[in-house]
């Protein structure tokens, strides 16, 4: 996960800080409670963009003969590979 758990819990206290300044919530539970979630989801969806970016790794590694050619560029298969897989998965990037 590139962020802390620190910066996570800053992030999602910045998110629901301007939600509630915003008036695009009304909360039903405790800000803590709500504050919690925000940041299980927030770290849940980081979570699983890093095993995708995993499983787009070990796609690459099985044509890494093609990729050391320099027949095609490393960076770009690998977001097109990941956009793909996510774009079926479901996962917003």
């Amino acid at each position: 996960m590139r962020l802390t758990s620190e910066q996570i819990e800053r992030i999602s206290a910045l998110i629901l800080e301007n939600l509630k300044k915003k008036g695009l919530v009304v909360l039903k539970a405790d800000e803590k409670t709500v504050l919690r979630k925000i940041t299980d989801v927030f770290t849940a969806d980081l979570k699983a963009e890093d095993e995708l970016d995993r499983e787009v790794e070990g796609i690459l590694s099985t044509h890494a003969a093609e990729l050391d050619t320099g027949r095609v560029d490393y960076r770009k298969m690998f977001s097109m590979i990941k956009h793909k897989l996510a774009r079926e998965r479901g996962i917003v990037l």
